[in-house]
């Protein structure tokens, strides 16, 4: 039997945390040999009887299972002890023994690695600032890390993918599950030209553990967490706490002091973490210490405030228009209504959605999809049309 399974087996046994399995395989060296020892073994190891009741149950069929059903849907499994897993996430104290993947890891030990979190009731505010400072950061050469989670977490990612950017994100699912529901496009596009990664098996359901457990592996693939709207009670606050807790910086994106939206983000700046307004607040803290990871901007930063937004659309610079007659053929239907409503003029995504008729993962879907091809750039949470297009 391959050693996978027995890593499949460990990390699949209830009552045994990720930090009491790494500490198995310390006193017995191998998974094959954890997986061997009876239960005296166990016992003399100076295990707890809930940990030694847990390793007794030597069941492999699920282990099994799981290999296959990866196999069978493209997902590649990570062991902890692989040289491909991220020494960073390694070392952090509670790592998951194993990562399901879906494309390829970018090497964020080598590279600057941002997560983008914050609340998924999000302002069009927040979202919009998400996905600038995504998409400041990922033109630069930064892998931007997020859990893909609706609001703010959606807008980081669709920030990175319009700049061509490293996209990881971390899901508290299975790999073959969409959570929230609407967002199926934009997990298949990350999957495809960005990582998807999780501790949890396919076919794995949301718990009401599964995403906070989560966020500790989006802040330990990454040297600092971006928190860019968080109330009081926030998912958001938790990706802070553990990056606390494992040495990560932690940024803050500021808001109105009386926004009940931003009342957890404001307390962290308050506690000490560091404000930032643009990906530039951002980068200036890693130029000296990861010298090679950053590229040369290609344009200059914009600060987030209200007064910025209106600003960048007035001062946007002039775009070439070019005529889209010619390939009409590679746009789906949803995606020439959203060209037919971004003609008549840049407008939000509500807008858009409004106007349309569309629903909103398919508005999403369209918007990301026709910034993938470059025919819409999205300019401080405007959507505007980079062709000339006469239906």
């Amino acid at each position: 039997m391959s050693d996978l399974r027995y890593w499949l087996w460990l990390s699949q046994l209830r009552g045994l945390s990720p930090a009491s399995a790494r500490q198995c395989l310390r006193v017995f060296g191998s998974v094959k040999a954890l997986f061997l020892a009876g239960e005296a073994e166990l016992r003399h190891a100076g295990l707890r009887p809930e940990e030694v009741k847990a390793l007794c149950q030597k069941e492999i069929g699920e282990a099994e299972e799981i290999e296959e059903n990866c196999r069978s849907k493209g997902i590649r499994i990570l062991c902890i002890r692989d040289a491909a897993y991220p020494e960073r996430l390694r070392n952090i104290p509670d790592p998951p023994l194993v990562l399901f993947l879906r494309g390829e890891l970018p090497p964020v030990d080598e590279r600057l690695t941002i997560g983008i979190v914050g609340t998924r009731k999000a302002t069009e505010y927040g979202r919009a600032t998400a996905r600038r400072l995504a998409g400041e950061l990922a033109e630069r050469g930064c892998c931007v890390v997020t859990g893909l989670a609706a609001g703010i977490d959606s807008a980081a990612a669709r920030g990175a993918l319009a700049a061509h950017g490293a996209v990881i994100a971390v899901l508290g699912t299975g790999l073959d599950r969409v959570f929230p529901a609407g967002n199926e496009q934009l997990q298949e596009t990350v999957g495809r030209v960005g990582t998807l990664v999780s501790e949890y098996p396919p076919e794995a359901g949301a718990t009401r553990y599964s995403f906070p457990q989560r966020n500790r592996i989006i802040s330990g693939l990454c040297q600092g967490v971006v928190i860019v709207e968080a109330p009081e009670k926030s998912g958001a606050l938790i990706t802070a706490a553990r990056a606390q807790e494992q040495g990560r910086d932690i940024f803050v994106v500021p808001g109105m002091v009386d926004d009940p939206g931003f009342q957890g983000s404001n307390a962290l700046i308050r506690d000490g973490a560091q404000l930032v307004r643009s990906g530039a607040d951002v980068l200036e803290e890693y130029l000296f210490r990861y010298p090679q990871a950053v590229l040369p901007p290609r344009r200059k930063d914009t600060v987030f405030s209200p007064e910025a937004t209106k600003d960048a659309i007035d001062k946007a610079e002039r775009v070439d228009y070019s005529s889209l007659s010619e390939q009409l053929e590679s746009l789906t239907e949803t995606e020439l209504k959203a060209v037919g409503e971004l003609a008549r003029g840049p407008c939000f995504a509500d807008e858009l959605i409004r106007r349309s008729g569309l629903a909103a993962s398919e508005a999403m879907a369209a918007l990301t999809m026709l910034q993938l091809k470059g025919y819409v750039r999205e300019e401080s949470g405007k959507y505007r049309l980079l062709v000339r297009y006469e239906p």
